[in-house]
């Protein structure tokens, strides 16, 4: 298991009971285990990892982290809104929210209705809906939707940085090389 998918499990740590983190928490079972660790006791320690995670991250950080990799819809939403004051842009509030949140929940790939894993409705990703009636024209609207998306990739890639740096400075990736 990749290290970014180890920072992903830590994230979902307080998810625990749904699908999806369950999925995550047993992907490592490959790693016997995690050096001998139960379940139980690996989850708990990421249950601490994201604990100090979410104390030494940098605001903005932990809200890109937990903006694109947890499942609590409303710590998502959150961190959503907070990203959204954060970003700089051109674009006006209400597009500014939906231009995160769809970056926050990139549509999957499927036909109408059929989609499995779907969250969010497909007549949110459709850009004249984010306008909110105020004219702008569909290039400066694409320019702006680009220009969020690259600041939180770009703050997304920082985040990811640093917590990875704060994992290895605790010390975390070094059982599993041995």
């Amino acid at each position: 298991m990749n290290r970014v998918s180890i920072l992903v499990r830590i994230l979902l740590a307080g998810s625990e009971g749904k699908t999806a983190s369950a999925c995550w928490v047993d992907a490592d079972q490959g790693c016997a285990g995690y050096g001998g660790m139960s379940r139980q006791e690996r989850f708990e320690m990421d249950c601490e990892y994201r604990r100090y995670l979410h104390q030494h991250l940098v605001p903005r950080y932990w809200d890109a982290l937990i903006a694109r990799y947890t499942l609590d819809a409303a710590e998502r939403g959150q961190a959503i809104k907070r990203l959204g004051k954060v970003i700089a842009s051109h674009a006006h509030p209400h597009f500014k929210f939906y231009a995160v949140l769809t970056w926050a929940e990139p549509q999957k790939p499927g036909q109408q209705g059929k989609r499995s894993s779907a969250i969010l409705q497909a007549d949110i990703y459709d850009m004249n809906r984010w306008d909110n009636n105020q004219g702008t024209p569909e290039r400066t609207r694409r320019y702006w939707r680009s220009r969020i998306h690259e600041a939180l990739n770009g703050v997304l890639d920082e985040a990811i940085t640093a917590a990875l740096g704060l994992l290895e400075r605790q010390e975390l990736f070094e059982p599993m090389a041995a």
